[in-house]
């Protein structure tokens, strides 16, 4: 059985995992990895809300029932972990554009 050796780092990232509903559409030339899509808040009650372009998305905070790990490969049998997941925002409503008052 092959051996792994993994590396827990001093101070771990807090990441989530962002689950939508639909796809996010760009033209054919734009590249979405590592591209900004969106920011994302989260208010005082603890809703989170994604704004991407002119549109917000209202969505909720959901506990993994078993968290995830993020690792990056350091060496060929040593990996690193980069941080552990436990919560995912989950979006499932249709965007509402935004709308400027004049």
């Amino acid at each position: 059985m092959p051996q792994v050796f993994l590396k827990i780092q001093n101070t771990l990232d807090k990441w989530g995992l962002i689950e939508l509903q639909g796809m996010v559409d760009c033209p054919p030339a734009v590249k979405l990895q590592g591209a900004h899509i969106g920011d994302l808040h989260i208010d005082s009650s603890g809703t989170p809300q994604l704004v991407i372009g002119h549109h917000i998305l209202t969505g909720k905070v959901h506990k993994l029932d078993k968290p995830l790990g993020v690792m990056l490969k350091t060496e060929e049998k040593t990996w690193t972990v980069k941080s552990i997941i436990e919560e995912k925002y989950i979006f499932k409503t249709r965007p509402k554009p935004i709308i400027q008052k004049k």
